[in-house]
């Protein structure tokens, strides 16, 4: 897809196709987890901070992986990962979010 080569991806080449379909996935991504926020704002009981953290996780995720220049195959294959202080935060910041509404 995009000029994307399935022998690039498994010899780990990230090329400039390889980041633009990266991105455009990441765009798609986003736009689904803001669909996500709203949507889990009207279950009951837990289920709207459990949406919110998982929402702000993966944007944590992506926020990295644009920080990458959206390549996560130079590094041999590695994914893309976040440190557990940054995943504190990330659900510090989404029960903010849940007690500020």
């Amino acid at each position: 897809e995009l000029g994307v080569s399935e022998a690039e991806v498994l010899a780990c080449k990230c090329t400039p196709a390889y980041r633009a379909l990266v991105e455009r996935t990441a765009v798609r991504a986003e736009a689904f987890l803001a669909t996500a926020e709203v949507g889990g704002r009207g279950l009951p009981g837990a289920g709207p901070l459990f949406v919110a953290i998982i929402v702000e996780l993966y944007r944590d995720y992506l926020d990295e992986l644009r920080r990458r220049g959206y390549d996560n195959l130079s590094a041999g294959g590695d994914r893309v990962s976040i440190s557990t202080p940054r995943k504190a935060l990330a659900t510090l910041r989404a029960l903010g979010k849940q007690v500020l509404r």
